[in-house]
């Protein structure tokens, strides 16, 4: 009978079944931060449309000088706020998870214990009060939480919700200079928007060569593709990925899906191209002003 219940108490209160529940929730991380991930690059492309000097300022500086530029801040700090509730959102998805571990080990620290209290044979399992009571994991979760939350922002090297990378990613998309601290010691970093030629290389499709257009994520390797890319490459019967080294022998329609995170990186290189290039030509013709005098003769 020993042996029955300590079984049934394994299976409910703290054994199998609790870890089992626990490798569910930390498997499932990365779905948990999909959706976070997901607004916040419609933030970000919702951003880019507001950036500063962009053509909607403009058009809006004109068309309404007294009211355009309140309506822009105040849309502009809404999305800051909106990243700053996505990086908190982050940042509790990592906490949770990591209290689920910190629970789960201390689950599997306790079976350990009872068995070899047991002898193996199910004895010794009524030692102790409440024995039999199942144990509150909720709670257990929500205290390892606060602890983690309490380690992490002890921590030197913590970064506040200010210097997030989501809330930083947004700054940049607005057309804000930013100012990151480092880690390491107390100087402020500028962050330079240069895009180097690896980079621009990462912009553009394995297959095409050109830059992605309708890009497209494989959820098998990662690795992103045009659509179009794909079309030409399905149509000469080819279903291993371009990418070399790549293992991915079965490329299929069904493998990939839509990637915003790269349309927004394409988007906002194309913005910083083109705000470069309005600033050249304005500095060409105050150049080109300034050596005629600025005044053009009529005759």
């Amino acid at each position: 009978m020993a042996r029955g219940r300590n079984n049934n108490r394994t299976s409910h209160g703290g054994g199998g079944g609790a870890i089992h529940s626990a490798d569910m929730a930390i498997s499932k991380e990365n779905e948990y931060k999909k959706g976070v991930k997901k607004l916040q690059t419609r933030t970000e492309m919702a951003a880019q449309m507001l950036t500063e000097g962009g053509d909607i300022e403009s058009f809006l500086m004109e068309a309404d000088p007294d009211n355009a530029e309140s309506f822009l801040l105040a849309q502009r700090n809404r999305l800051k706020a909106i990243a700053e509730g996505n990086a908190k959102q982050w940042n509790e998805i990592e906490n949770f998870v990591q209290a689920v571990k910190n629970v789960r080990s201390d689950v599997q620290r306790q079976n350990q214990s009872s068995a070899a209290a047991a002898g193996g044979d199910g004895e010794g399992e009524e030692d102790g009060a409440g024995a039999d009571e199942a144990p509150d994991y909720e709670r257990s979760i929500q205290e390892a939480m606060e602890t983690v939350r309490e380690s992490k922002e002890s921590d030197p090297n913590y970064v506040s919700l200010d210097d997030h990378e989501m809330v930083i990613s947004l700054r940049e998309s607005l057309g804000e200079k930013v100012n990151k601290r480092s880690r390491n010691d107390d100087d402020d970093l500028e962050i330079v928007n240069n895009v180097g030629s690896d980079d621009i290389h990462a912009l553009k499709c394995p297959i095409t060569g050109m830059f992605f257009e309708d890009p497209v994520r494989n959820k098998v390797c990662g690795h992103t593709y045009d659509r179009k890319g794909l079309i030409q490459l399905f149509s000469m019967r080819k279903t291993k990925c371009p990418i070399p080294g790549c293992s991915n022998n079965t490329l299929s329609w069904d493998q990939v899906e839509v990637d915003d995170e790269m349309k927004l990186k394409v988007r906002r290189h194309k913005t910083r191209e083109e705000a470069a290039k309005r600033k050249r030509d304005l500095d060409e013709t105050m150049e080109e002003d300034e050596q005629g005098g600025g005044y053009t003769v009529l005759e």
